[in-house]
């Protein structure tokens, strides 16, 4: 499970540990997976390892450290940085933040992801994106582009994933203390963390055994 330091990781891993599930929780801020490890219930099944997954080395580490017990069942990946403003304001270093943070990490998570789940023909991967990727925007053309991106990337691959589930989750604004701060007021489209969670566990459960290849929006 990818991205957890952010606003949506608590409630994907306590879905996820609530159902007795063994989860890796990555982020990059190594304080943050401590406050998450020491906030949520059944600690005892969660582990942390601090890894940028927009970086090719440290995304197949990741996996391989995970492999001495077997290809993942599940991966979900959480990770993404938004920017807002058209895109004639966005500076050099804002495009290449959002395209690696959004769909460079995504693509490398599959790839390991992919690499170690499609010789067992089985098992179920989770991108969380956005609902912009499928309602663009001027103001968030360039976040928006990037999560249309991963959502390409998830309909391709699932057309050849070898038994693999490969499906997407697009989420609105989610309601968490610091979107409501960056943007008060009424927002159309606000989703609870918790909704994204039971969405990417429906995702991953044999419920959803026949849905492949499929965007699930909410907002």
């Amino acid at each position: 499970m990818t991205g957890v330091t952010g606003g949506l990781g608590p409630a994907l891993v306590e879905a996820f540990l609530a159902l007795g599930a063994e989860v890796l929780a990555t982020g990059r801020r190594r304080t943050a997976l401590d406050e998450l490890r020491a906030g949520v219930s059944h600690h005892e099944r969660l582990h942390t390892a601090e890894c940028d997954v927009g970086d090719a080395e440290g995304t197949e580490a990741l996996f391989d450290a995970w492999a001495r017990k077997g290809a993942p069942d599940v991966v979900v990946h959480a990770a993404g940085a938004w920017v807002d403003g058209p895109i004639e304001s966005q500076s050099d270093d804002a495009i290449e933040r959002v395209v690696r943070d959004n769909f460079t990490s995504a693509a490398l998570v599959l790839r390991a992801a992919m690499r170690r789940m499609r010789p067992t023909g089985r098992g179920s991967v989770v991108m969380i994106a956005a609902s912009r990727a499928a309602d663009p925007d001027a103001s968030e053309a360039l976040f928006g582009a990037a999560k249309a991106a991963v959502v390409h990337l998830v309909e391709a691959t699932a057309k050849d994933s070898g038994g693999v589930r490969i499906n997407a989750v697009l989420p609105g604004v989610l309601d968490t203390d610091e979107n409501r701060a960056k943007l008060p007021g009424p927002v159309r489209g606000r989703v609870a963390p918790a909704e994204v969670a039971r969405a990417a566990l429906w995702l991953a459960s044999d419920e959803s055994g026949g849905v492949n290849g499929a965007s699930v929006r909410l907002a």
